[in-house]
């Protein structure tokens, strides 16, 4: 008898060379091999190898075997306990279960003629090597699949997204699918408004009562994939849904004369395959509808070349609703955007009518908001809100990507006053203008965002240095205000970083609430914030410094104190940015210096002098 470990390093040379041909041979004549190896080997008379198959709940044998037809291991078998009995009166036999990976199982039957004297360290190591090389081969075979069947599909999407005929679409892929998996039917169930030729295998899907429970039913209804199996087990079915962005148009049905494993491992692919055609198939919907509609294309197409042209998110606004006024004759017209944050914030943008700044205007934008609208509104008679002037309608969100940013509105006092067609022109209209408002938005929101300190909200030091820079070459003088929050550590370490993050926060509101329109308000860094006020002088900025510290001391909560430390510039005196910065941050040291809370200030003189002092 070969001794336990010469057994174990020739099943490892044995597997080892196998794993040297993957490339040469398929997943089934790989397994084959496998236990052919391990049955020379180990000298048993019979190994078989076998796999779950979780839509059955049963394992299936998956190498060849030359045995006769009533050999038990051919057999389908429940689990490995029925197996262990089945062959109790026949033979001896081990039964292994492998785990080479997650919800992947592998049943190993070793078959001997008589008792053998394995011990189960030889059989926990025949386990750990089989388990170890089907690890390697699943994996390979997997992403050789997975990679196969990328390319298909990306074969598929270039084949069929560009098509603009559905005829064309479905006999693609009925030719496609058919040539892939000869051995397979397919079939196609479409709703009512797909009008196809009758050589196509077509059937329409049924919505009454009594086919509710069919699996096509369902899935057309649902959108998922599904799996049926008839009375007698044989010839399971497959339905994928059709679906594009807007909805399902219809079911694709493969039948198989393979087993549910077969289905199983193909189904990841035919829903692919389904949603591509379901997009090809709403691509060419759209492009028909298009088609019928030429001076509407022709108004989309203008408008869309407009929106692209690097406007401003006001000028985008103001010319949709131009457009509208001119096409439809609208009385209002409101651009409603949601927060980023919160959907329920809303701005009007610039670019609405004048009734959307009034009471009852935001009235109507409230209840609009509050039911977060996910489709549009077409109402020629709209009452949901009482004594409303407008009869006539239309709202359509504005969504790119499956996400909602807002919605416009058109109304008109007389009823019924705008067409269906006019209705789906504006539903275009929105969807093209979308992704401009987008676009312009973020850019804009991003442009803020590089100048803007993103907790409080103030402008970031950079930007305040450019600012000041440019001002000191075009302007005749200004005040730069540093202030730091005295203490602030203390705050930190007894109340917490958030709330000191509030206290960061209030501090800036009061400073926002305090200054001029022309004034740039940023944040220093850490606890220290700043204000340049172009053309004060420097008593003005101590006077601006007094009142916001005063406000400061007042209004937050857990109320804190802040220093000051004000400096100037002027045009009739010699000066840099660089030392306006200093004469602040000194001034600032020395109010920090001189009993906290409260404000200093630092002359250009006064800065120069010391300079001299200091190089004495």
């Amino acid at each position: 008898m070969t001794e336990p470990k010469e057994i174990i390093t020739s099943i490892k040379n044995e597997y080892f060379d196998i794993c040297t041909h993957l490339e040469e041979y398929n997943y089934q004549q790989i397994v084959s091999m496998l236990a052919s190896s391990l049955k020379m080997v180990l000298n048993a008379p019979f190994v078989a190898m076998y796999t779950y198959n979780k839509w059955e709940k049963n394992y299936k044998l998956i190498n060849e075997i030359n045995v006769q037809e009533d050999f038990p291991p051919k057999q389908i078998i429940e689990n490995d306990q029925e197996l262990k009995h089945m062959n109790s009166t026949t033979m001896y036999s081990d039964v292994l279960t492998l785990h080479p990976q997650k919800e992947y199982d592998i049943l190993l039957y070793i078959g001997w003629l008589k008792e053998h004297t394995f011990s189960q360290e030889r059989l926990d190591g025949i386990r750990h090597e089989t388990e170890r090389v089907f690890t390697t081969i699943t994996s390979y075979y997997l992403e050789k699949q997975n990679r196969e069947r990328a390319d298909l599909l990306y074969e598929f999407s270039s084949d069929l997204l560009p098509m603009k005929d559905k005829e064309e679409i479905l006999h693609y892929i009925i030719r496609k699918l058919s040539f892939l998996y000869p051995k397979s039917e397919f079939h196609l169930l479409l709703s009512h408004d797909l009008d196809t030729d009758s050589d196509l295998p077509v059937k329409t899907i049924e919505y009454s009562d009594d086919v509710t429970k069919r699996a096509s039913t369902q899935v057309f209804m649902s959108g998922s994939v599904q799996m049926e199996i008839g009375e007698t087990g044989k010839n399971p079915s497959l339905y994928a849904p059709l679906s594009g962005k807007q909805g399902v148009y219809g079911v694709l049905q493969v039948i198989t004369k393979s087993d549910l494993h077969f289905l199983d491992d193909m189904a990841d692919f035919i829903k692919g395959v389904a949603e591509i055609t379901g997009k090809a198939i709403e691509n060419a919907s759209l492009f028909a509808h298009i088609n019928q509609s030429i001076s509407d294309l022709k108004l989309i197409n203008d408008t869309t070349h407009k929106l692209n042209s690097n406007l401003q998110l006001s000028e985008i606004t103001k010319h949709i609703r131009n457009l509208i006024i001119e096409v439809y004759h609208a009385s209002q017209i409101g651009f409603i955007y949601y927060s980023e944050t919160k959907e329920s914030d809303y701005e009007i943008l610039t670019g609405s009518t004048t009734y959307f700044t009034t009471k009852q205007g935001h009235m109507l934008v409230e209840y609009l908001v509050g039911r977060k609208l996910k489709e549009a509104i077409f109402s020629g008679d709209f009452k949901e809100i009482p004594h409303f002037p407008y009869k006539s309608v239309m709202v359509t969100p504005m969504t790119n990507s499956n996400t909602i940013y807002g919605f416009i509105v058109v109304m008109h006092e007389e009823q019924a006053y705008f067409s269906f067609e006019r209705f789906k022109l504006l539903q275009l209209l929105t969807h093209h203008s979308t992704l401009a408002l987008t676009n312009t938005s973020l850019r804009e929101r991003l442009e803020r965002a590089v100048i803007t300190d993103h907790l409080t909200k103030l402008y970031s030091r950079n930007h305040l240095e450019e600012e000041i820079s440019n001002h000191m070459v075009v302007g005749e003088m200004g005040a730069l205000l540093l202030f730091d929050i005295d203490d602030f550590k203390k705050v930190n370490d007894t109340f917490g970083h958030h709330v000191g993050d509030q206290v960061l926060k209030q501090v800036a509101q009061v400073i926002k609430t305090f200054i001029e329109t022309e004034d740039i308000p940023a944040r220093w860094g850490g606890e220290e914030l700043a204000i340049y006020a172009p053309n004060i002088t420097l008593n003005e900025g101590v006077q601006v410094a007094g009142l916001i510290r005063r406000q400061v001391e007042k209004f937050t909560d857990p109320v804190v104190t802040l220093s000051c430390g004000v400096a100037s510039w002027s045009i009739e005196e010699e000066d840099t940015i660089k030392d306006l910065f200093l004469r602040a941050d000194k001034a600032l040291y020395e109010a920090k210096n001189t009993g906290k809370n409260c404000v200093a200030k630092h002359t250009v003189a006064s800065y120069a002098i010391e300079q001299n002092t200091n190089k004495q």
